[in-house]
């Protein structure tokens, strides 16, 4: 599949959909995105195996090279799970059409979570042989998941990663809430990982979704020749089935995550986690996130409790308090979180002041695959080297953008080089004059961001003129209320002239 070519999931979902009104939306997407899951288990099992048999067992007798190819440990060292027999994809494609098919479903996901039980267990939902669908209709879901390339490149474009994300969005409208806050676009996770120069230690994502972030520092841990172990994975996610499809993402790999379920605002699973890296996209400008439910003197809110109508300041508290004392921030956050005033402006001030803050990244709208939200990266230490101390990055990166369709821009790796080596300068000590771009990028003091009012807007600092969708969000709100003023008093006055017509007439208008 081209990576331009957004069609291909446009096409699966219109086939998958046709059977959707048999089944309650709800287990339907467990239907469907389970038989993805066993499609792509196997696609990557196959993969690996026709591998081993081109390059490991050619020279081998056949018996002798059938037993090579069904050595579990071999796959497992080469980040791959062993799929047995029974819970092959050809094994499942074959009985399609018998009538316990739902049962052969149930019995592969069985058979695969006693192999590799601290990878599966009670991830992939046994419904198959329960669901309201015939063995016809298990036979045109098969069909169709049969037809899936996922390409020599799957697991670096994370096709994945993609087709999970559009069903997940079109299973949630569907369900009437909102779509596409699972996946994090590729090429905003690479340039996060690459900017935080993720390699050993313990990197956290307490809003971990399909875990999106996790996919990016393997991929660069594997570029560098380093050994996947050396890096521990922690991750939370407030959806249950979410959380599964993070797990089921990392299984794909062959690594282990402690990845856990539940609702980080008030149950922290990781309360004592002091991460090395902390990467996340959170849900942006989330209301009624439960601020009555906080506890009194909650660790986390020592710059002030974010208000109920906004949690943005609430993820960004909860990543400084898991941040080891040389750990490191990266993270998308809504743009209005740069500029808001009242509480949230007072805890950006305190989080500045404190010297916390070491990047920020303007991005340009519609990267994200079903949202077209322009949206900002942070950088947070919680300890700045000797000459970063005082200093902010501010990067405008809203021109650096490749379409891959009329809804998505992507980062190239060029682009994402380019942003990665300012930051390197800066990290290296080097000169203002060196680093700073006009239009691009600027090393700003603490005292200049005071100047500004304690705004995070990079257009601010780098010499942009502001945009409509920079301007702070108080600025907006001076400029509407004067605009409504203005309209109130010639409401007024018209409606003073209405009544005097009328009453010229005799006729008395209460309005």
């Amino acid at each position: 599949m081209k990576e331009k070519d957004l069609t291909f999931e446009d096409k699966l979902w219109k086939a998958a959909d046709k059977l959707r009104k048999k089944v309650e939306v709800h287990e339907y997407k467990y239907v469907v995105l389970g038989l993805i899951f066993l499609r792509y288990l196997s696609f990557a099992f196959e993969e690996k195996r026709k591998e081993i048999e081109e390059k490991e067992a050619k020279n081998f007798s056949e018996s002798l090279r059938f037993s090579i190819c069904e050595d579990r440990d071999f796959y497992l060292a080469n980040g791959t799970l062993y799929v047995p027999e029974k819970a092959r994809w050809d094994y499942i494609k074959k009985n399609a059409n018998q009538p316990n098919i739902g049962e052969i479903i149930d019995q592969a996901i069985e058979i695969l979570e006693n192999e590799h039980p601290k990878q599966l267990k009670d991830v992939i939902p046994k419904i198959y042989s329960r669901v309201n669908l015939d063995s016809h209709d298990f036979a045109y879901l098969i069909n169709q998941f049969s037809q899936i390339n996922f390409g020599e490149d799957h697991h670096a474009k994370d096709i994945f990663g993609r087709i999970y994300e559009y069903f997940l969005g079109k299973f949630t409208e569907a369900e009437g809430k909102k779509g596409g806050e699972f996946y994090t676009p590729r090429s905003l996770t690479k340039l996060i990982v690459e900017i935080l120069d993720v390699k050993e230690g313990r990197i956290f994502d307490p809003a971990c979704g399909s875990g999106g972030f996790f996919i990016s520092a393997l991929e660069k841990l594997q570029r560098e020749s380093i050994e996947k172990e050396r890096l521990s994975i922690y991750g939370q996610e407030s959806k249950e089935f979410v959380w599964k499809v993070c797990k089921m993402n990392l299984a794909l790999r062959g690594v282990e995550g402690d990845i856990r379920w539940g609702d980080s605002y008030h149950d922290d699973k990781f309360f004592d986690l002091r991460a090395d890296y902390i990467v996340s996209n959170p849900p942006f400008n989330d209301s009624e996130w439960g601020r009555d439910r906080v506890k009194p003197n909650d660790p986390r809110f020592k710059y002030g409790v974010p208000p109920e109508n906004n949690a943005n300041f609430v993820w960004i508290q909860h990543y400084i308090y898991h941040l080891a004392p040389n750990g490191k921030a990266g993270f998308v956050m809504a743009n209005g979180a740069l500029s808001a005033g009242g509480i949230e402006g007072e805890i950006r001030k305190r989080i500045i002041k404190d010297d916390l803050v070491y990047g920020i990244i303007a991005t340009p709208p519609k990267m994200f695959y079903t949202v077209s939200l322009p949206a900002s990266l942070w950088f947070l230490r919680k300890s700045k080297p000797e000459h970063m101390k005082g200093n902010v990055l501010f990067i405008y990166a809203k021109n650096m953008f490749k379409p891959i369709s009329r809804r998505q821009v992507v980062f190239t790796d060029e682009h994402i080089a380019k942003i990665v080596e300012k930051f390197r300068m800066f990290e290296r000590g080097e000169s203002e004059e060196k680093i700073n771009k006009v239009g691009f990028a600027k090393v700003a003091t603490i005292e200049e961001i005071a100047k500004n009012g304690y705004v995070l807007t990079p257009g601010r600092y780098v010499g942009i003129k502001l945009e409509e969708d920079e301007t702070p969000f108080e600025e907006k709100m001076k400029i509407y209320s004067k605009e409504l003023s203005k309209l109130l008093e010639e409401e007024k006055e018209l409606t003073k002239k209405v009544k005097e017509v009328f009453k010229a007439l005799n006729f008395e208008v209460e309005l």
